[in-house]
């Protein structure tokens, strides 16, 4: 009784936690059509991790079988994360899994959503309403909510929920019914307050850790799933932030009938009050699953009861928790006891006979099936929410917003630009009219344009991709939206900025350079500098894609760019390469469009005056300035549609390169 007064008056108090006559007549049928009652259920689930260890006898890799001087044995070393745990998590109800750290509660939430299991070995069945959940359809009906927050923080918490109705609703529901769902939700969790506000990037600070938590929980109950489950959902909050968050877990399951799981490390007693039920692990196996009077009954009864005014979540962690080397051998027998007590008595074996799954209301099990049916797909992979055009329609929707709000991204590289452009063109002033001592610096402009277009932004688009990395990992492994619609939108939103850039820089430093006045050759100019720029874009997003990370993206790429440099063509003449370097000519992208430029530029100069003896060559005519650097006026156009090839050949391996990291992960 007192349990029950706290939690309801506990919940009228919070802010937060709105009654269900907030939601409107139209939100309640909605809700009765997507939400059935599901129980969860898992039976002997074991799960290894298999790694590779490599020893010999000569001392140094460790002291294993003998085996010959020199040779090295591949052995494999199996260990144990899980082993036949079983359990039940019903509808309606928040169940908490507790336990030492180790004891394998986020494993064990990976193997019920069948993700992250790519390098583990696991066994047993999980089932949803007693039918057998295959990894498709639990991708359906489970809503996972992971420990780490995700956000493309430069969206308020309302785009952030529509983009994800768009994505998740797209293909069933019209604008109206999105953004009336996405109202809904905000008024359910209480983020209406903060609509407006931004989640929160590197530079501007947005919401809290607690309303963060809520918009994941948001985020994920658009489509009302019958199953929510949650990892570590408290972590990094305060025990009043935290409480808010379980309390939110509380009104769903008992508003919406939902089927709440969820990881807590080291709940307060008020946070543990408001569980449902509890499910205890330890060292990977199951120590009791069920009500908190079950458990203190079961405590009792093993001679280790709850002392008065202590928290009864910190009581059954410090009698399942080894804390020194004196104890280990007390302890072990201790915990040994309460997992055998618990497996042997009545609600162990009442849980066990459960978890099979094989005593489930046939309407439920009906429903079960009627929903695979809805959501069945050709070969056993999940449907996804929104169609492919509507996924690049709200992908670069997303990625434009981002653009436009992120300073580094659009005002930096403007500033960057302009700033840039002048330095440069400071130094080539005074080229008109052309002599023989200019043709050097007239080249020399020529080759410092291709250069800064190549190198001002290769390297800051390495961190603007791989920022957003664990964001695409998590909503990809959801079903999301498609790798390749990412990566479009990607480049459909990001292509304008770079192009205003490369416009703007070009502008600048063609007429400060004092190249020839005459419109074509300055939109030749114009074009060569924006190519090169995004061959220059499209190798910093290959690098990205292969390596996942700044660090190493950005110190493996000068490895390929800076020799593409060296064999442009102004250091050194083309001609005159060793046999063995030929190859480099062809994919330098700087020669390509040095010789573009070059040629748009002294095919206009008829005449170059100021040739005497005592020069040592001398060129009268642009001709001569173009055949001493071995370019040929008829490569202009194998030049500007070498370039264009080079930036999709990039791009495509950039896109494949993703491609596989996903397929990896999933």
């Amino acid at each position: 009784m007192l349990k029950s007064n706290v939690i309801q008056g506990s919940i009228e108090s919070m802010s937060v936690v709105d009654s269900t006559s907030d939601i409107d007549k139209a939100d309640k049928s909605f809700m009765e059509e997507l939400r059935p009652k599901m129980l969860l259920t898992w039976h002997d689930i074991s799960v290894s991790d298999s790694s590779e260890d490599y020893s010999s006898n000569s001392g140094l890799f460790g002291k294993c079988c003998p085996i010959k001087v020199g040779d090295v044995e591949k052995m494999s070393v199996e260990k144990r994360i899980l082993d036949s745990v079983f359990g039940v998590a019903r509808p309606g109800e928040v169940t908490a899994i507790i336990g030492p750290s180790g004891a394998g509660k986020t494993t064990l939430l990976n193997v019920l959503t069948k993700r992250n299991l790519s390098n583990l070995k696991a066994t047993g069945s999980v089932k949803v309403n007693g039918i057998r959940a295959e990894r498709s359809y639990m991708r359906q009906v489970c809503a996972y909510v992971q420990q780490d927050d995700c956000f493309i923080g430069s969206l308020t918490v309302e785009e952030h929920l529509k983009f994800m109705a768009k994505l998740k609703m797209g293909s069933e529901y019209d604008l109206n019914e999105q953004e009336r769902r996405v109202k809904s939700v905000m008024r359910s969790l209480g983020l209406e307050k903060i609509a407006d506000s931004i989640i929160g990037t590197r530079t501007r600070k947005g919401i809290s850790g607690g309303e963060k938590k809520r918009l994941a929980f948001a985020s994920e109950i658009l489509t009302s799933p019958p199953i929510l489950i949650c990892d570590e959902p408290t972590s990094g909050l305060d025990s009043f932030l935290a409480y808010q968050v379980v309390c939110v877990l509380k009104k769903l399951a008992e508003t919406r009938n939902m089927t709440i799981l969820l990881t807590i490390h080291q709940p307060s007693s008020q946070v543990f009050q408001l569980f449902d039920s509890i499910y205890m692990m330890v060292n990977g196996d199951v120590a009791f699953c069920g009500s908190q009077s079950g458990a203190e009954k079961m405590w009792s009864e093993m001679k280790l009861p709850i002392p008065m005014n202590f928290n009864p979540s910190d009581h059954y962690l410090a009698t399942m928790s080894i804390r020194d080397q004196a104890e280990e051998t007390l302890k072990k027998n201790q915990i040994g006891k309460i997992c055998t007590t618990f497996k042997y008595s009545e609600l162990g074996k009442s849980v066990f006979k459960e978890s099979s799954g094989r005593e489930v209301d046939e309407r439920d099990r009906a429903f079960s099936e009627d929903w695979r049916r809805r959501y069945a797909t050709t070969f056993g992979r999940p449907r996804f929410g929104a169609s492919f055009f509507q996924q690049i329609r709200a992908l670069t929707w997303r990625a434009s917003k981002t653009v436009l709000r992120e300073p580094t991204l659009l005002k930096v590289q403007t500033f960057q630009s302009i700033i840039i452009a002048i330095l440069t063109g400071l130094v080539y002033t005074n080229n008109s009219p052309v002599d023989q001592q200019k043709i050097m610096n007239i080249n020399g402009s020529l080759y410092q344009m291709i250069s800064n277009m190549a190198f001002m932004f290769q390297f800051s688009v390495v961190h603007h991709f791989c920022l957003e990395m664990n964001t695409f990992y998590r909503e990809t492994s959801s079903r999301l939206y498609r790798v390749s619609a990412y990566f479009i939108s990607k480049n459909l939103a990001e292509l304008p900025s770079y192009i205003v850039s490369a416009v703007i820089f070009t502008s600048i430093l063609y007429w400060m350079s004092g190249l020839v006045p005459i419109i074509d050759s300055f939109l030749i100019y114009m074009l060569v500098g924006i190519l090169v720029q995004n061959i220059a874009i499209s190798i910093g997003y290959m690098f990205s894609c292969i390596f996942g990370t700044v660090n190493l993206a950005v110190a493996v790429m000068p490895i390929f760019v800076v020799p593409m440099m060296a064999f442009g063509g102004f250091f050194i003449n083309q001609d005159t390469l060793q046999w063995y370097f030929v190859p480099m000519k062809y994919l330098s992208y700087f020669g390509y469009g040095y010789e573009a430029v070059a040629i748009a530029q002294w095919t206009h100069v008829e005449e170059i005056p100021g040739c005497s003896s005592s020069l040592a060559h001398c060129s009268r005519n642009g001709t001569d300035v173009l055949n001493s650097m071995s370019f040929k006026p008829s490569n202009f156009w194998v030049d500007i549609s070498v370039m264009a090839f080079m930036i999709f050949v990039f791009r495509f391996l950039a896109f494949m390169a993703l491609y596989v990291r996903v397929k990896r992960r999933s």
